[in-house]
């Protein structure tokens, strides 16, 4: 727990409050120190704040000192509210007090705002997305031509066994010598063992 003597209360009053972000512009502010603030009760607060401001509190929020009026934005509206303004000034050291002399919407403000940093983040991450497609993004060439291994292999095996030649390809030469293959002629078989049987008779006799 803060001592009460280090423990200070900024109070903002006539200025006015201003959206997105939600600021509080052109006010005074005068510091209470703490041990004037909680020896009091709510229906005390708030005539208090009016004597020390000549002017009518309509509105009265704290927010713990240096943070975000859109984060830690509080309303003082009965005696619930203002123990838990003085828990929190126990517990943070310094509080602001805000006084709202128009009585705006703060609340609805602070939820319009909230929803406009969530589509800047959302905008943001798809644009992270989008330069990271962009960058892996690759252009398609067409092959000029595919070869299939197996079907390359195969047919080089293929024509081992069984060459094939190409009418396109290959020329004949017609002057070239033909090669001369034997052949089995039944009918001079035939002769010569006639001739064979002949000459065995003879000899027999």
């Amino acid at each position: 727990m803060a001592e009460d003597a280090d423990t200070i209360v900024d109070v903002h009053y006539s200025g006015v409050f201003t959206p997105t972000p939600l600021m509080y512009f052109n006010g005074v502010k005068v510091s209470v120190p703490y041990t004037v603030v909680n020896k009091m009760n709510f229906p005390d607060f708030i005539p208090f704040l009016e004597k020390l401001t000549n002017e009518r509190c309509r509105d009265v929020y704290y927010c713990p000192h240096e943070v975000r009026l859109s984060e830690g934005l509080h309303d003082i509206q009965n005696d619930c509210d203002f123990n838990e303004f003085l828990e929190d000034i126990n517990e943070k050291k310094r509080l602001d007090v805000y006084v709202d002399h128009y009585h705006e919407p703060l609340f609805d403000w602070i939820q319009e705002e909230e929803a406009d940093l969530e589509d800047e983040y959302l905008v943001s991450i798809d644009d992270v997305d989008s330069i990271l497609e962009d960058g892996l993004k690759a252009e398609h060439v067409e092959d000029d031509e595919v070869i299939s291994l197996k079907r390359n292999f195969n047919a080089h095996f293929l024509n081992k066994l069984y060459p094939i030649q190409n009418d396109d390809l290959v020329q004949e030469d017609h002057n070239a010598i033909r090669p001369i293959y034997p052949r089995h002629d039944h009918t001079l078989c035939n002769k010569i063992n006639n001739i064979e049987g002949k000459k065995k008779k003879i000899d027999a006799i």
